[in-house]
């Protein structure tokens, strides 16, 4: 082992920097008191400029994206709700899994893991299910690295007045995202992926006529219930439960960073220049890119040489100071994941191909 803390290159938790972990060393907040009070209502306000939700009520949840997830199914799907979904890789099957355990319908459009999703074929699965009030997809596919239309699918979904839901954990922050353009009704999030926070947090933004919308259904969740936040967030709390304070306060200086490195489009630029260095010397090294669909700028999916195996790779790796992320699924065996979201640069990944050209020798 090496005897500095290997550096992250996967897709959350990622790579923070120095002022993120500084901020965690100064969190020391009760989170009644009104100075952590001023500080998530500032993220609040942050993250719903940076989706461009104006119209949403941003509430900031503890646990990962599928807490926020199952957050949000368990609150707005009534039992034996229809919801489709638009699924081309793990995640959209994990939201269907969690529709079908709330004992909601899930119907899938079903495409093969990385596939490009087809704004056409959604219209016509809508046409095969004309009573169906939900359609969720996943805006980066982080299983595949795929980036799926979800302001394309947001405008055919306007026009029929269906509501949409999109998980947006693995792009906000760095990928091309509108709610408002998108006509996005529940978009959901995270902190340790592309914002470079840490994980700990996640948030859900509602548009604020869906509460109208709640009528009968009944809470299935203490926890989880998003009514609970909603009404917490009327009163001026962050939660109505103890919220992650550490990780809400390195989330407002990862956002803070985000604005001082010139937002959401420059993020992305510095993302692309990474990947490209990335992927080449990937390529150069017989470890094949994916090729295809529209690929997310922050992270690679890529096939290893024959005669590699996954388990071996990643622990030498890790030896050599870099931790990769496994594949999921059928993949696992034969392909890696590799992130270029968080506190790296060039120097990062110039570094991290040296290690594994050493590796393969």
């Amino acid at each position: 082992m090496t005897t500095r803390r290997p550096i992250l290159l996967t897709p959350g938790p990622v790579q923070t920097s120095a002022a993120v972990r500084g901020a965690l060393a100064e969190s020391d907040f009760c989170h009644r008191d009104v100075a952590f009070r001023e500080l998530a209502a500032r993220v609040v306000r942050r993250l719903t400029r940076l989706l461009e939700a104006p119209d949403h009520d941003l509430l900031l949840l503890s646990g990962g994206g599928t807490s926020a997830t199952e957050a949000s199914l368990a609150t707005f799907l009534a039992p034996d709700d229809e919801i489709l979904i638009v699924s081309n890789g793990a995640f959209a099957e994990r939201i269907a899994e969690v529709a079908e355990l709330l004992g909601a319908r899930p119907r899938q459009l079903a495409y093969g893991w990385g596939e490009a999703i087809d704004p056409d074929d959604v219209e016509r699965f809508l046409d095969s299910h004309p009573e169906a009030r939900y359609l969720a997809m996943v805006h980066h596919e982080t299983s595949v690295g795929a980036l799926n239309p979800v302001h394309r699918v947001g405008e055919i979904l306007h026009e029929r007045g269906v509501r949409y839901i999109v998980d947006a954990v693995s792009s906000v922050g760095a990928e091309e995202l509108s709610v408002a353009r998108g006509h996005v009704g529940l978009v959901i999030g995270s902190a340790n992926k592309c914002l470079h926070g840490v994980a700990g947090v996640s948030f859900v933004a509602v548009r604020r006529s869906w509460w109208e919308a709640l009528g009968e259904i009944p809470p299935r969740s203490l926890f989880l219930d998003l009514r609970r936040y909603r009404d917490a967030l009327a009163e001026g709390e962050t939660s109505p439960f103890t919220p992650p304070v550490s990780a809400i306060v390195a989330l407002d200086r990862a956002l803070e960073e985000l604005d001082e490195s010139g937002g959401p489009e420059a993020r992305r630029a510095h993302y692309e220049r990474l990947s490209g260095v990335l992927r080449q010397g990937l390529r150069e090294l017989g470890i094949e890119p994916s090729n295809g669909v529209p690929r997310s700028s922050a992270m690679t999916l890529a096939r290893l040489p024959e005669g590699v195996e996954f388990d071996a790779f990643q622990r030498e790796l890790r030896e050599a100071g870099y931790v990769i992320y496994p594949a999921k699924g059928a993949l696992r065996a034969s392909h890696c994941i590799v992130a270029n979201m968080g506190a790296v640069d060039l120097g990062t990944i110039e570094g991290f191909l040296a290690a594994v050209r050493r590796v393969l020798a």
